[in-house]
């Protein structure tokens, strides 16, 4: 349905109106005086003439906001279902081998006949008699040479086959978005008194925020007060206006009919038919997790002031976390996470269609693990499960259990929680980040005896091996880990971020041509290896504001790194890659990783963003729509349909 702006304000106009005057019989007023409410505004003479009379009349008018239309188009909305199928004045009935159909259809649809299993349906008009649709599926039966079907009159009459029976339904109308506007509207109150019009300011208040939506079987957001402007210029002339600003978020739509889908559908040829006699199952949609980075929660955390710092300039206000502030003197903080704060995030990644988050892994006692924390006590969950990113440089510990981290041991209890993430038959996914010589030799039995290790505890309490994939920080064609993660005794070879620097400023479409090289070199090599897309890389905060936490190279200067990603450019990386997890599943555990939810300093994010008014989620609601495009392609894969 598209609506216009006239639309909305006489929407506006008429809730208004109907708090004002609840009873059409009576035609009084709720105040004690009575109001002109319209769109528009007042021509002087008769503003001043009821405002002046020994009853004065009040006014309420509606009129567009200038100024405040914004652009809120979100991406790739497809075609959904508008209205559901229906009756259309044909039925059918089988028995005794004769499908009997009656009526005129009073609706245009399908009918068609199942036989053997096989479906030939046919359309039908208004008007059309059972009689006619009758011929019309006959016809179309013995066009594809089946004798054993006859037609009667209004019937179908079967001999031998072994399915016979009739479906029927009207067509289906379907809709999609073409854009999605906010507007701002001017509620504007002309009193004769201060009193008249704080008693008509709470009237439209309570009128705009209380009852029903604004619009019925429209597409939109909730009706929002903005802001009130009060009006005072004109006191001395006996006249009170006060403007209340509300905006109102809508879509533009675009309807059509269709012929409904009454059977399933498959190839028809030597492999390939309708129904029980179909063999194709088309891949699932991969499982897509995402790269968490924990130092947005706990500002008492020294590395969490160092983000803050690192971020200060206002040139990356568009990258901070949603629930940031700026104070008065141009410093960044955020609040302490709390259940609430972290549930939103729950909500936002399971938006993005997420499937799990891939937490670094830090010792239980820092601050940066409160976000997991909060991630396990959340009831909020659903269907976003969650795997660690286990760091080796913090596996040994000399006056640990066994010589290993509580870090480590926490990772190995979590792989039995139930919303632990598993892949290939239930086997929990553990990613573990490359260490040096150094830290390695910290640990008892050097890296390959902490790996097997961990496949000890692990399998002896979950009865699954874990799959154990070891991460590099760098792309394959920079540092080849195949062979250290073969030597280490891990599942697979993969890489916590992709980025190949060139000294210069590169594009986006350069990163995602670097991530999609990596996996291609990695599935070459003939090692099992699990793909990670880039959703950004740009150091430049850390760059130029330099922090203890994250020494850089000296060679870095502020040119080096990639251009900002578009939610659209983002999208159809991450289609990219769950493409290639399905074209290579032989060599794959079947999931994606994602460089990352929120990598803020980085460059790398997904989650919602900063904004003065609110959050940016935009990349949310990108990579939400290309993922479920994906799960709807492998539910209604393209295929040939018999004609």
């Amino acid at each position: 349905m598209t609506i216009t702006t006239a639309d909305i304000e006489q929407s506006l106009a008429a809730k208004i109106a109907s708090f004002v005057y609840p009873s059409e019989s009576s035609g009084e007023s709720i105040f004690d005086f009575d109001v002109k409410i319209a769109r528009g505004w007042p021509p002087a003479a008769e503003l001043n003439a009821d405002l002046t009379a020994a009853s004065p009349l009040a006014w309420i008018t509606v009129n567009q906001k200038f100024g405040m239309t914004r652009d809120k188009t979100r991406y790739g909305r497809g075609w959904t279902p508008s209205r559901t199928q229906s009756d259309i004045g044909i039925t059918a009935k089988t028995s005794n081998g004769v499908l009997q159909f009656n009526g005129v259809a009073t609706a245009s649809g399908v009918a068609g006949a199942v036989v053997d299993d096989v479906a030939y349906p046919v359309y039908v008009s208004v008007g059309d008699t059972a009689t006619l649709v009758a011929q019309k599926i006959g016809a179309q039966i013995r066009e594809v040479g089946r004798s054993t079907i006859a037609t009667a009159g209004s019937s179908l009459l079967n001999s031998s086959a072994r399915t016979f029976y009739a479906k029927i339904s009207s067509n289906i109308s379907i809709e999609r978005e073409l854009c999605r506007v906010e507007e701002g509207f001017c509620i504007s109150l002309f009193a004769p008194s201060i009193a008249y019009r704080d008693t008509l300011e709470s009237g439209v208040m309570t009128a705009l925020l209380a009852g029903s939506e604004l619009l019925r079987d429209v597409d939109s957001g909730p009706l929002k007060f903005v802001k009130r402007e009060a009006i005072d210029f004109s006191l001395n002339e006996g006249l009170y206006r006060l403007d209340l600003i509300w905006t109102f978020e809508y879509g533009w739509t675009e309807t059509q009919a269709v012929a409904p889908t009454l059977w399933p559908v498959g190839v028809v040829n030597d492999a390939w038919a309708f129904g029980v006699l179909g063999t194709y199952t088309p891949p699932k949609a991969p499982p897509i997790g995402a790269i968490r980075f924990d130092a947005w929660y706990d500002m008492t955390n020294t590395i969490d002031q160092q983000c803050a710092v690192a971020l200060s300039d206002g040139q990356w206000e568009y990258r901070l976390p949603a629930n940031a502030s700026i104070t008065t003197d141009g410093s960044v903080t955020w609040p302490t996470a709390t259940q609430d704060s972290i549930d939103l995030e729950i909500t936002a990644a399971l938006s993005a269609g997420l499937s799990f988050w891939a937490f670094d892994s830090y010792s239980p006692s820092n601050t940066l693990s409160s976000a997991l924390s909060l991630y396990l006590s959340s009831n909020k969950r659903g269907n976003l499960q969650f795997c660690m990113l286990g760091q080796s440089s913090n596996w040994g510990d000399p006056s640990g259990v066994d010589g290993y981290s509580a870090a480590l041991h926490r990772d190995i209890d979590l792989m039995s929680d139930d919303f632990y993430f598993t892949v290939l038959d239930g086997r929990p996914l553990y990613l573990m980040l490359d260490a040096t010589s150094d830290q390695i030799s910290e640990l008892p039995s050097g890296i390959n005896g902490a790996v097997s290790y961990i496949r000890s505890k692990v399998g002896h309490d979950t009865g699954k091996e874990p799959y154990i994939v070891y991460l590099s920080g760098a792309a394959l064609q920079d540092y080849d880990n195949t062979a250290a993660a073969n030597s280490a005794g891990a599942d697979a070879s993969g890489a916590y971020c992709t980025p190949r620097l060139n000294g210069a400023t590169q594009p986006y479409s350069s990163l995602t041509a670097a991530a999609a090289a990596d996996w291609s070199a990695r599935a070459a090599s003939g090692f099992p290896m699990m793909p990670t897309a880039m959703v950004g890389w740009d150091q430049r905060p850390l760059i130029k504001n330099p922090q203890a936490f994250y020494p850089l190279d000296p060679s870095l200067n502020v040119e080096d790194y990639y251009e900002t990603a578009t939610p659209d450019a983002l999208a159809d990386h991450v289609t990219t890659m769950a493409e290639f997890i399905q074209s290579t599943s032989s060599t794959t555990c079947g999931a994606g990783l994602l460089y990352a939810w929120n990598e803020f300093a980085e460059g790398g994010w997904i989650a919602p963003t900063y904004l003065t008014s609110g959050s940016n989620d935009e990349r949310v609601s990108a990579l939400g729509s290309a993922i479920q495009k994906l799960e709807q392609e492998t539910l209604y894969p393209e295929l040939p349909i018999i004609t």
